[in-house]
Parts: structure tokens; sequence; C-alpha cells
């Protein structure tokens, strides 16, 4: 479908959604989000940044030095099972330990309720009406024992793995369980926190499923937890932030606002050096904050084993011995520097690898200031009066030409601001009520307050720095009113910003919104690699509202225009599930995913050996000869070569499925016939990491341990004439195991491969 042809169907479509007022059974205004629990408020540097522990009391070498440190809050275990040893007799007293020992330091607690009782369901998770209601009495006299201490409760820990939800991950024995806690810790304190699902990564079919199942109903924030490996920075998890704040969007009652929380992430000095494990914990840190993430914990605050080899030894900051590793030095340098100051947003400065944090406190403003790319110049920080410059271990750097560098830099700014600076930091401190009167006047260009002068001003003869920062105020202020003034400011930011940072966030709160008078302004942004995705998600949310309406052959052409876009896994199935039961979609998935540009047709080889990540550099017989009946034997495993057409819309091979979850190889093999050479990207994505080769020649190659994303790794590459032979090595490194490719073009627009897959 042509951009002129959406843009004519929704033209059509606006009366539709004006009589349904635009959201059916959803909030009547997006923009306006209701209320948040103070508790998860955004607070003062360092109220909510913390470490994982992992003990209750008799550590006072621990205590001290996260005392010292400026720790704003820890997360710790409350265990079920060791606290009810007989039947509803409960022994507190290690966590009236710990709960006093933090309260007399300052240090807030976020405590998980988690894990079985050999005294209900043998031990596992509760799944009986017995074990839960046993639990709800559990958490209902912790609720009480401690009403009033601002102790936040998380809904145990990482439910969606079979090792933590035992024996199984289970979504409907899970919100069960949340279903009858939940009601039991909030008559017993009406003012308390309860958040989850802590899930392990940020696991969106899993969230989703319960979300569908009311636990926004019940919880205050949305924990997750983003691991990721050391090939992908802190600041990746932004992106999927956005994606859940949608998701979030789709299913919270209008009268909540419900933050995501960072409740368990960190980097182990086993894959990465303790070097960048210190530059990456103030990133991880100072990212969250800048996507609006009001908790954040580290794990974790101790080494817990002396292995250098063993991953769950080598999260701490500090060692088994208590020696401070980078990560504490620079933990500690974030909160000293910062400590009292208010985050504001990230400020576009025309490279979206630089990240630049405004901090206020009373008339005093600082920046942290870094990069995801090597260190460079920052030519406009010139403007700014600084008085000081702190290096992310506390020590004193060079004042006079600031660079960005792959560890942040806190810069104390003396007076007079910049004036677009000073825009900022002004917009920043207004009240909801100042920014929407504010934000009224410019879309009614008048200009009679001050600071709507200024963006005006700014807009129309500022420089390139000034106009970028004019964009940023607009959407601060557009971010707090109305819907329509929010509509009209975001869309003017899409049209005439250059900068990718506002043009972004912009796109986001248009997807959030899900009106269809965004449609063309959307249409005409899908083709920037920059805001495809975002693009997609608004996409997808307008499909899911179609959809809702019965409005299924517009929320079909939608969908599939998202798919070309989207990396969202588990919306787009969630939409094209329910457009399936209506009759609405008649494509088999493998004609979705081959006219979306992804290979759904290989031979697979496998499985390989790959103990101690061997297989990395071991060539085996695909790698030598492309031969369909070669087989070979590698003491028990059997490798040889099977064809497979996915059956998914994103053409993912399941791994996992074939060879079981287990840490070996495989290889998949395609052919795809083109009519003519032309230049072209391969977006892969793959669970863990992955080698590629085009027509003999390796073309790409990334170890990484990582959940699957689609197009994740974008790889520039020939397509020649005719036959191209496309050989892929997926060593896994345990657990799940997938893979799947799409090819585009060189403007990153899928290609149709229906009829170009070829299967010898």
């Amino acid at each position: 479908m042509s951009k002129k042809q959406i843009v004519v169907l929704f033209i059509g479509f606006l009366f539709v959604f004006n009589a349904l007022n635009c959201r059916s059974n959803r909030k009547e205004n997006a923009n306006r989000a209701g209320a948040r629990h103070p508790d998860l408020r955004m607070l003062p540097v360092a109220e909510g940044l913390g470490v994982n522990i992992h003990f209750y009391k008799g550590n006072a070498n621990d205590l001290n030095m996260m005392t010292k440190a400026g720790v704003g809050i820890v997360r710790m275990d409350v265990s079920w099972g060791g606290a009810e040893k007989e039947p509803d007799k409960y022994n507190f007293s290690n966590y009236d330990q710990l709960v006093s020992d933090l309260e007399s330091r300052g240090i807030r607690l976020l405590f998980i309720l988690d894990y079985g009782n050999a005294l209900y369901d043998g031990g596992l998770a509760p799944h009986s009406e017995k074990s839960r209601a046993a639990f709800a009495r559990f958490a209902a006299a912790l609720a009480k024992r401690y009403a009033g201490k601002n102790i936040i409760w998380e809904l145990w820990n990482e439910p969606n793995l079979d090792k933590f939800w035992r024996p199984k991950s289970n979504v409907s024995d899970y919100m069960a369980w949340c279903k009858a806690v939940v009601p039991a810790i909030r008559r017993a304190d009406t003012s308390a926190c309860i958040v989850g699902p802590a899930v392990s990564s940020i696991d969106f079919s899993f969230l989703d499923s319960c979300f569908k199942k009311g636990l926004l109903n019940l919880v205050d924030g949305v924990t997750v937890h983003p691991y990721r490996s050391p090939g992908r920075s802190p600041e990746t998890a932004i992106a999927e932030y956005n994606q859940l704040k949608l998701l979030i969007e789709q299913y919270r009652p209008k009268e909540k606002d419900i933050p995501i929380l960072s409740g368990e992430w960190g980097y182990n000095t086993t894959v990465m050096s303790r070097e960048l494990q210190g530059k990456y914990l103030p990133r991880q840190w100072l990212s969250n904050l800048s996507a609006g993430v009001p908790i954040s914990i580290w794990y974790d605050w101790h080494d817990d084993g002396r292995d250098p080899h063993e991953g769950e030894h080598n999260f701490g900051t500090v060692t088994w011995d208590y020696k401070p590793k980078p990560s504490y030095i620079a933990m500690s340098a974030l909160i000293r520097q910062l400590r009292g100051f208010e985050p504001l947003d990230r400020i576009g400065v025309g490279n979206v690898h630089d990240y630049v944090l405004p901090f206020v406190k009373g008339n005093q403003v600082k920046l942290a200031v870094w990069s995801t790319t090597k260190t460079h110049t920052l030519d406009w920080m010139t403007e700014l009066k600084i008085s000081r410059a702190i290096d992310y271990l506390g020590q004193p750097v060079e004042k006079s030409k600031p660079v960005s560098d792959d560890a942040p830099v806190y810069l104390t700014l003396a007076s007079p601001l910049p004036p677009w600076l000073q825009m900022i930091v002004t917009a920043g401190r207004l009240k909801n009520d100042e920014s929407r009167k504010i934000a009224h006047a410019l879309t009614n260009k008048k200009f009679s307050n001050p600071l709507s002068k200024q963006i005006f001003d700014a807009i129309r003869n500022g420089t390139a720095g000034e106009k970028s920062a004019a964009y940023h105020v607009m959407v601060q202020l557009a971010e707090k009113s109305d819907q329509q003034t929010a509509l009209k400011l975001y869309h003017r930011v899409l049209k005439s910003s250059a900068d990718m940072i506002e043009k972004k966030r912009a796109l986001y709160n248009v997807a959030k919104i899900g009106s269809a008078k965004s449609m063309d302004v959307v249409v005409s942004l899908e083709n920037d690699p920059g805001l495809a995705e975002a693009a997609a998600s608004y996409y997808l949310h307008m499909a899911l509202i179609l959809a809702e309406s019965d409005h299924n052959k517009e929320a079909k052409q939608l969908l599939l225009r998202a798919l070309q876009y989207s990396h969202q896994r588990s919306a787009s199935e969630r939409i094209l599930a329910e457009l399936r039961e209506r009759g609405a979609v008649h494509e088999n998935n493998a004609q979705i995913a081959a006219r979306d540009g992804f290979v759904n047709a290989w031979w697979v080889a496998g499985p390989f050996p790959n103990k101690n990540d061997r297989a990395e550099k071991t060539s085996f017989f695909p790698e030598k000869k492309i031969d369909f009946s070669q087989r070979k034997t590698f003491a028990g495993l059997v490798a040889k070569w099977q064809k497979y057409e996915t059956d998914n819309i994103w053409g993912i091979i399941p791994l996992a499925e074939m060879f079981g979850r287990k840490q070996e190889a495989a290889y998949a093999y395609a052919e795809i016939i083109i009519p003519h050479a032309f230049p072209a990207l391969f977006k892969i994505g793959s669970n863990d990491g992955v080698v590629c080769w085009l027509n003999g020649a390796k073309v790409h190659e990334n170890f990484a341990s990582r959940p699957l994303t689609i197009d994740e790794d974008i790889v520039p590459v020939h397509l020649k004439k005719g036959r191209n032979r496309i050989l892929l090595k997926i060593p896994n490194k345990g657990a799940n195991w997938e893979v799947c490719l799409r090819v585009c073009g060189q403007n990153g627009k899928p290609l149709d491969l229906q009829d170009k897959i070829k299967m010898n």
C-alpha cells in the first residue's frame, strides 16, 4: 500500500475514531497520566539508585561500605520458606534486623516476596488455593508489621523462568497468586507500594499475558531485569523501555500512572573487564534516569564467590574480600557529584551517540555527559561556563575542552547559563498547570509568556542548537498537556526538528496517544532508519485500536505495514492472532515472512559440539562444502542436514526446539535468486551469537550472549545477479536458541522474497 493510500484510508476513518472516542475502553487522555504512587516518583539522586544484596544481618562491613557510597535503596528476598516453619507461625527476626539497619542509615528497601514453602504444594511455587491463601496471610503479616517503613513489595523474582517459578513458569498460576496476595497486602497497609512481575529480561510475551489478566490493576509499577551481553551497552535498553511503555499504555487503568523499574541488572567481570563494568554502572543508572525509570537496582553489591571463571561470583561492585572494584568507585562518584539533584530530560545535541543529561538542585545545574562511540570533542559545549569537571571515578579532568567519552563526566556549570540551556532548565521546573498554559499558548501563537516567546524566537531565528533546544522544550510541554494540544506540538516537532532524539521521543509519544490524526505525519517518517521502529509502534497501536473496533480490514493493512519495520514480536503476534480469529488474515505465516524480507526456508545442520564456546573458532563441515548428504558423529552428537521451513512471521528458526536448549552449535543454509545485482542489507537476529557468509565470503561475526532481537545486526552486503548462497553459524551458550535473517534494500526497506527463495 502506498503512502497516499494509507493517508486516504485514515482520513476516511477519522470520523469512526471520533465516534468511538478513539480509544474504546482505554483512558480518554493518554497524555495526562493518572496518579503515581509517591514511592515511585522520580526522586533526587540517589534515593532511587541502589544494589541487590544477599544478607539480613551481621554484615557491618557491607552496610558501612554501602552507606559510604551513598546507596539509596537495596533489594533483597523475603523468603516465605525461611520465615514460616510451622503453619501460620512466622519468625521475622532476620527481616526486623535488616529493616532496622537500613532505616538507621536512610536506605530504602525493596523486598521480594518469593519462593515456595515445604509446608505447601511440596515446596513448589504456589498453585493450590490453600497455598495461595497461606502466602497471602504471610504477605499480609509482613505488610502490617512494616507499615509506614516505605518498603516496596515485589511480586516474586523472575516468574518467567522455570528455575524460579517451579516446576514450570505459568502465567495463569502466577496471576492467581498475585490476585490472592495483593489484596491481602492492601488490606494490611492501604498505602503499600507493590510492583511486579520482576521478569528476567524484558519478556514482552510474559508481560503481555500478565497485563491481559489484570496485573496492572494490582500493581503500582512494572519491574523488569534488562540483562544483556557486554556488547549491548546499557543504553540499548531504552528502545525496549519505549516498547514496554506502549504496552503498559494499552492496559493500564486510566486513574494510574505506572512507571517501569529496573529491578535487577548488572554485568559480571568474568565476561568483561572490571574497567568496563565500572563505566557501565553509571551509564546504566544515568540512561535509566534519562528514560524516566525512577528506580535502578544494580546486580550485585558484593561478589558471591571467589571463582574468577564463575559468572555468578563476579557481578559485585566489591570483591569477595571487600576490595572496591572500579564500579564501586564509579557508583560513589556519581552519587557524590549528583546527590540531591533531580534529573531533567536528555538533551539532543545533534549526535544520537552523545548523551547529555541535565540535573538541577535549586539554582545549581550539572550535566552528566558521555558517548556510546569513540571519544570526540563537543564543540557546542564551549558555550558553557564550566566551573568543575569530574570523571566517572571522581577525579578532576580538563574543563576547557570538553569531550564526550565512553564514561560519564560530571560538569558543574557556572552562571549565567546559555539562553538555550536556561530555557530547558526553566521548562523542566514548571508545574503541570504552567506547562499546559504555555503549551496552549504555543499552539495558538500567543507569546505573552516570556518562555513561549523565547521558544518561538529560537525556532524562527535561532542557531541550530537553539532550535533543537526549543523543540526539546516543546516536547517537554506537550507531555504535560491535553491530547489535542500535545498532538499539535508533537506534529510540529516531527515535521520541523532536525534532532533525531527529539523526533524519536515525539514519535513514541504520538504512538502512545494513538490518534488517526497523526497518520500522514508518521507515514512521512517511516523510511528514516532512526525512526522506523517508532513509526511501527504507532502502526501497531493503531492496528490494535482498529481491531478492537472491528475494523479488521484496516487493522490488517496497518499490521502488515508495521511488520516491515517492527521488532515487537509479542504485540504483532497478538494482533495477528485476533485478526485470524475474525477471518481477516488469510495469508499463512510463511507468506507474510517472505513478503517482509525474511528468509523462511532453510537447510539446517546440527547439532555440533560447543563446549567452552569452541564452536566459535571451529570450522565444521558446512563451512567447507555444502553437501546435504554429509553427517558426522561427535561423542554422542550426530550432526546432519535437514530441511526446515519456518512457520512464524519473523522467519525464525527455533533451534532449541530442534536440538534442545543446550550449549551446542548449528548451521543454516539458504539460497535466494535475484534478477539483478544491487547493494543490500542483511538484518540478523540471533540467540546467541552468529556468523554469516554470503557466496563463500564471511560478511559478519558477532559472538554475543543475547536474546533474539529482530533486525539487531545490520550488515551491508552486495547481492549478485542470480543465485546468492547464505550460510549462518549459530553457536548457543545455553538456554534458548534461535535465529532469523531479513534481506533489505540499501534504504532499509524489506525485499519481497516471495518466489526468490530456492530449496535444492
